[in-house]
């Protein structure tokens, strides 16, 4: 069970995935959760209009990702007992990394309102907001997956990190590949997922000073950095990263010859492709991914958000960074327990 949070931090992305109206979503996290006062900025003004509660609002005036680590920021220097988080697994990402940044350690209470809503700090979807009970959360510190570029920290991801040349994201209310450059700007393109390798593209993973060659040059169609979970028992065809799970080790790094990050793909190009050839590493402690000189408008991309294009200088580290925040889960069986 969960410590009651009277007065909360407050981040809501009013464009996150579908269109799932934050409005609904954030009044229905503050009263299921009993909160007596709110901190946020003017987009989470807008959506608590007729709330009853106390709200501070903080003047904002950067966009996007700047918008919410400032916020985030601002929260850190506040009196707050935890933050909501209204958004997609992207908008957390950026939450969690200016907390990390900051070295704030405080409970993120994550609804979903994206596009997928898979990352380990989504406590619950939008439509269950009004459903939470403080008897049924737990805070917990999940692990998260630090990207690097040049040696300076870039994202925190809790689902994935992908380098790719698109994200999955919504155009009319239906799930699309986009162009993750253009998303960059704030524009929303289809795009059609090609491969990032070129004949100087590596990807290597370093333990303990000792370098083991994963894939190189063409054969680099996409790289997936991941968390292990204990789902995967039993299902061999998922391959390395069942053996990950199996042996409690946190995450792995998967480099597959066919662009993984896309939505759109159908039945009859798959059931025609080639063979699909992938190599798998797993990642711990003390172990990180290095991806060199890729290209064709690599980019990337954290739980989501396209982060940065890529130039075949760039040197990318993926690695683990243990109990990067605090979370907050939703077992519904806490009470029963």
């Amino acid at each position: 069970m969960a410590e009651r949070w009277r007065r909360v931090g407050l981040v809501v992305n009013p464009a996150a995935g579908k269109g799932a109206h934050p409005t609904a979503a954030a009044q229905d996290a503050l009263r299921s959760l009993s909160v007596e006062a709110a901190l946020t900025c003017q987009a989470g003004n807008a959506a608590l209009s007729g709330w009853s509660g106390w709200v501070n609002v903080h003047a904002v005036d950067a966009i996007g990702r700047a918008h919410t680590q400032d916020l985030v920021r601002w929260l850190s220097e506040q009196d707050v007992d935890a933050v909501v988080v209204v958004g997609g697994d992207g908008t957390l990402a950026d939450a969690a990394l200016a907390c990390c940044r900051t070295q704030w350690r405080v409970p993120i209470i994550g609804i979903g309102t994206g596009s997928t809503n898979v990352g380990r700090l989504i406590t619950c979807h939008a439509e269950k907001a009004a459903s939470l009970d403080l008897r049924d959360l737990e805070t917990w510190n999940p692990d998260g997956l630090e990207a690097r570029i040049n040696g300076e920290l870039a994202g925190l991801a809790f689902n994935d990190v992908v380098i790719g040349n698109t994200v999955v994201g919504t155009i009319d209310n239906q799930l699309r590949d986009l162009n993750a450059a253009r998303r960059l700007r704030g524009q929303l393109l289809r795009e059609r997922p090609r491969r990032v390798g070129g004949p100087r593209t590596r990807v290597t993973r370093v333990r303990d000073g000792i370098q083991t060659l994963v894939a190189e040059a063409e054969s680099v169609g996409a790289v997936v950095a991941g968390f292990a979970e204990p789902a995967f028992f039993g299902k061999a065809i998922t391959g390395g990263i069942c053996l990950a799970a199996l042996a409690q080790l946190p995450a792995g790094c998967l480099v597959c010859d066919l662009p993984l990050a896309q939505i759109e793909i159908s039945a009859a190009s798959l059931l025609n492709a080639e063979p699909i050839a992938s190599r798998y590493v797993t990642l711990a402690e003390n172990t990180h991914i290095v991806v060199e000189n890729v290209g064709n408008g690599a980019v990337l991309c954290v739980d989501g958000n396209p982060l940065r294009q890529l130039s075949e200088s760039d040197r990318v580290a993926i690695s683990i960074r243990r109990e990067a925040v605090i979370g907050v889960r939703w077992h519904r069986n806490l009470r029963a327990a």
